[in-house]
Parts: C-alpha cells; structure tokens; sequence
C-alpha cells in the first residue's frame, strides 16, 4: 500500500504559494468547523477595519522585517540568561 500522506506532500510541493494556504485553510476548517462561520465574519470584519484605518491615515503599517526586529530584541535577554 503506497504512503498516502508522502506521495500527498510531493504533490502539494507542486502547488503554488496560494494554491497551499488555500488547501491548508480547508484543511484546518475539516478539523475545527466553524460554528456558522460568526467566528470568521468576525476576522473578516477586523481586517476591514484595520485596512478602512491604514487609508484613512488612522493607522500605519509596519514591514514584517522591523515586527521580526522587534522580536528579536525582546527574545535576546531570554536568550542571554538561559
């Protein structure tokens, strides 16, 4: 009998980078379903928001790089005294 979870990952390896969130977000909705889809109107309604916000002036964006900056100097004393 052939490794069905294997000859899957090769195939997904062959997707695109959207083609793979879009199979992992139903992937991860077989798992946990959504109960009548409150929790992912919520969410949606969040990044509407937020986007409404950074056109409007309200709000700034900030790169991933200066978020992962971030990270890292809170994560460094950690890291220090382990």
């Amino acid at each position: 009998m052939p490794d069905i979870p294997e000859e899957l990952a090769q195939r997904v390896s062959l997707l695109s980078a959207r083609e793979k969130a879009q199979l992992a977000l139903h992937l991860l909705e077989s798992l946990e379903p959504a109960e009548n889809g409150a929790i992912d109107e919520a969410w949606r309604q969040e990044a509407e928001s937020r986007l409404d916000a950074v056109e409007r002036g309200e709000a700034q964006t900030v790169s991933m790089e200066d978020v992962f900056a971030k990270l890292d100097l809170r994560q460094k004393p950690k890291r220090l005294s382990s």
